[in-house]
């Protein structure tokens, strides 16, 4: 239980990092174009067998042209309505892989999320072999 814990803390701090090194560069090199939300994608059951979590997926036109479709990497279609107007950040060398929703409140969850849930893990597999449970 205790390797568990940390090796999925270290995990998804690992992933925060990663995405966190990801905006920095979409912010200071992507390139940012109008996106249209074309559909929201299920996922499995929500918490306790309630309803699956929702992904909004995104189509973008990129600056060559090139139509390329993504899917958010958090859950959550509130203030994403199909049809719905969004900003995405790209990199031009890595289209569609490094596409983001450029908006403050997903980045924050898809860096800060991860961190908190990395930092939860770790922390609690630190607990326990600090009191040898």
């Amino acid at each position: 239980m205790v390797a568990m814990s940390l090796l999925a803390g270290l995990a998804v701090l690992g992933f925060g990092t990663s995405e966190a090194v990801l905006q920095h560069r979409l912010r200071r090199k992507g390139i940012r174009v109008g996106g249209l939300v074309v559909r929201h994608n299920l996922r499995g059951a929500g918490k306790e067998g309630g309803p699956p979590s929702r992904f909004a997926v995104i189509e973008f036109v990129d600056a060559h042209g090139s139509r390329h479709t993504f899917q958010a990497g958090a859950s959550g279609v509130r203030g994403l309505p199909v049809g719905g107007g969004v900003p995405v950040r790209y990199l031009p060398h890595d289209v569609p892989k490094s596409a983001r929703i450029d908006l403050t409140r997903r980045r924050i969850w898809d860096i800060g999320g991860l961190l908190a849930i990395g930092t939860l893990f770790t922390a609690i597999g630190i607990w326990m072999l600090a009191t040898g449970r």
